[in-house]
């Protein structure tokens, strides 16, 4: 058996010689994942032999790292907004880029408290972290997650339940809304959706493990990245309440176009939020 600082030593050296960004972050997740600890609690562990099945458990782990299978699949957990969430082969995997945009949102959702219960939908839920870290930082809401994946609604449901919010989060399986009848009961007071906008030509500049493990409907759509979005501008206004607030996250190139698109439709653009890199990274729409 080996000490943990050995073996992390060894990782990091392992992950550089196959030109793997940020191993030394690399092998701390791994190292984490294979002890069952935080990330930064790792160094606690440092003069522990790790047992030969954990090991080999890491020895696994690493070979599906440098094959280029992305560290949130190999991990089955990821972080978002502070939370822990299951990730699954299939399914999106959450980026940064949207921490920014929904952290916004929170606060513009806080502030309806005092008026009326509020209703979210997150659209497009993926793994369902927008929905569920509204619905476990603002205890007065209820939400409804929808996504089209049979697996995205799975995992959706799969981490409600590992933060105990199953109680306020539905799950519904629907092409945007679709298979979903439209009744008063299911207006909302906020639509949130960071639904696919890569262009069909960028699927090929894509970094190798991104192609390779993500699923491509997750992220393509159509030559212009828009057909989704374009959908959501037109099929939303009948579950949005009148003012309700939509939040589109999409490319920093697509803002113009965007807006462009909502002048025909029930939307009136409200302003544009920027991301932690300074890039337009979602657009907020009051419905009419």
């Amino acid at each position: 058996m080996s000490k943990v600082r050995d073996i992390w030593s060894h990782l990091v050296l392992t992950l550089r010689e196959h030109n793997l960004p940020g191993s030394t972050r690399e092998a701390r997740f791994l190292l984490a994942g294979v002890l069952s600890v935080s990330p930064s609690h790792i160094y606690l562990y440092w003069d522990q032999d790790l047992s030969v099945e954990k090991t080999e458990q890491l020895n696994t782990m690493v070979e599906e790292r440098l094959k280029g299978v992305p560290l949130q699949y190999i991990l089955k957990e990821w972080e978002f907004f502070s939370l822990h969430f299951c990730m699954e082969k299939g399914v999106f995997i959450p980026r940064l880029d949207t921490e920014s945009w929904l952290e916004e949102a929170i606060l513009s959702i806080r502030s309806r408290f005092d008026t009326q219960p509020v209703v979210v939908c997150d659209l497009c839920c993926g793994s369902g972290v927008i929905g569920l870290t509204i619905a476990y930082w603002l205890t007065e809401t209820r939400v409804v997650a929808i996504d089209r994946s049979e697996l995205a609604c799975f995992l959706t449901r799969k981490n409600a339940y590992k933060l105990g919010l199953e109680e306020r989060v539905s799950i519904w399986r629907s092409d945007l809304f679709n298979d979903i009848q439209t009744i008063d009961e299911l207006q909302f007071d906020f639509i949130l959706s960071n639904p696919p906008y890569v262009k069909e030509k960028e699927w090929n500049s894509l970094a190798s493990e991104i192609r390779l493990y993500e699923p491509k409907d997750a992220l393509v759509s159509g030559p212009d990245g828009l057909d989704l979005i374009k959908r959501i501008l037109y099929e939303s206004p009948p579950y949005l309440k009148r003012q309700g607030c939509l939040y589109i996250e999409h490319d920093p190139s697509q803002v113009e176009e965007i807006e462009n698109i909502s002048i025909d439709t029930q939307f009136i653009k409200e302003k544009v939020i920027f991301d932690y890199q300074k890039r337009p990274r979602a657009t907020v729409f009051i419905r009419k």
